[in-house]
């Protein structure tokens, strides 16, 4: 007969609701995906499976999407943990629960981390598009430029180390499972313009999206494949520093009238434009 954790006071309970947290989630090396769509996203990667949560109230669906991992060789029986629907009311932050959380190891070789004081080797990427990202803050946005990117072709994000958490539930729910195909490089935000430099000096031409005097629109700019543009923060867009580090700035025309479009809009209209440079 089945072990089924009733308890909320469970210490494997508080283990899994503490990864909602950044510190222990970096501490621990895991991350927590709650509900179906992501469970089956990361059962369809190569992303390491630590154990799975499985409520009693569970849906036949889920139950057979578990089974299917099952089947496939993506899951051990073992790595099974059930709980009761009021432990999983406790340890899900999802509005109308599934029933099912996937706890990973984070992705190490395919989000990698500058180590500070390290130089760009830029060649490392040649032949890939690429986008960049200063200080993107809201984790919903983040997780929807990851999706974009994922989506319409861009290779790899780069990311300053003061972006949101790659890993937090709400950046997990906007990428839509992405987070674990597209490969993140993140850099100090202080460094950020030194890898700036770096790819151009590898013959990249990099456009700052920021409203200055001679900003081009982007319509109008004569793109290559090797060229990508760096997106900004929610409220105050690049720093200075960044924007100094690049070839020139662009725009994003609009009509008269209307507030700037949020980051994850202007940074999927980037992305369009260079997945279809030549």
């Amino acid at each position: 007969m089945r072990e089924v954790i009733t308890s909320r006071q469970n210490e494997r309970v508080k283990a899994l609701t503490a990864l909602g947290e950044k510190k222990h989630r970096r501490a621990k090396g895991l991350l927590r995906a709650d509900g179906k769509k992501l469970f089956w996203e990361a059962i369809s990667s190569s992303a390491e499976i630590v154990e799975v949560w499985l409520s009693e109230g569970a849906s036949d669906a889920t139950k057979e999407a578990v089974a299917e991992a099952i089947r496939r060789g993506r899951l051990e029986e073992r790595r099974i943990v059930y709980a009761s629907e009021s432990v999983f009311e406790k340890i899900t932050d999802e509005a109308s629960p599934e029933g099912i959380v996937t706890v990973l190891r984070a992705m190490e070789r395919l989000h990698e981390r500058l180590p500070q004081g390290e130089s760009l080797d830029a060649s490392r990427f040649a032949g890939e598009r690429l986008l960049i990202a200063e200080s993107l803050r809201d984790a919903g946005n983040l997780g929807t430029v990851i999706r974009s990117c994922a989506a319409l072709g861009i290779d790899r994000l780069i990311l300053s180390d003061d972006c949101a958490d790659l890993y937090h539930p709400k950046t997990l729910r906007a990428a839509m499972g992405a987070i674990f195909r597209l490969p993140i490089l993140t850099v100090g935000q202080g460094e950020l313009a030194s890898a700036i430099q770096a790819l151009r000096s590898a013959g990249r031409r990099v456009y700052a999206t920021a409203l200055r005097e001679g900003a081009s629109p982007i319509g109008e700019i004569s793109l290559r494949k090797e060229d990508c543009f760096v997106i900004g923060n929610e409220g105050h867009g690049l720093s200075d520093t960044v924007i100094e580090a690049c070839d020139e700035c662009a725009i994003i025309p609009m009509r008269e009238g209307n507030e700037s479009l949020n980051a994850a809009a202007a940074a999927t209209v980037c992305i369009w434009e260079t997945v279809r440079a030549k």
